[in-house]
């Protein structure tokens, strides 16, 4: 049954993201108990599956997404940054684990390098909304 919801969730979270998925389970505390998430990596791991794609807008970009006009993480090649967004990934392993920005930035950039073979980034976040509607 957990893993059923689990599931559910997960379908929901490439939907309508994270934020939104909390409201839907009624609280965060909940949610990270459904996912199992107790360390920041956990919380990261719900990001493994993100489809990479080349931007048509911007030649230098790969785009790390479930669906066309909800991105996730940009990837500039030009200049090795990858733009997190920051309330659907950044926020929450500040936030709700308690970590600085330089141990954010560390850890998302062992998580970049290990799951999306993007070595040598650097790992920023990224507020603006245009952000996430890129094509």
């Amino acid at each position: 049954m957990k893993n059923n919801l689990k599931e559910k969730l997960k379908d929901l979270i490439k939907k309508v993201g994270f934020e939104s998925t909390i409201r839907v389970v009624g609280s965060l505390g909940k949610t990270f108990e459904i996912f199992d998430i107790k360390e920041p990596i956990d919380f990261l791991i719900l990001f493994n599956d993100l489809e990479s794609v080349q931007s048509e807008e911007e030649s230098n970009w790969v785009l790390y997404r479930y669906k066309k006009g909800h991105n996730f993480m940009i990837y500039d090649r030009k200049n090795d940054y990858v733009y997190i967004h920051y309330d659907e990934i950044w926020s929450f392993l500040e936030d709700k684990f308690g970590l600085n920005y330089s141990e954010t930035q560390e850890l998302t950039k062992r998580w970049l390098d290990e799951v999306y073979n993007l070595r040598g980034v650097t790992p920023q976040f990224i507020r603006s909304q245009n952000f996430i509607t890129v094509g």
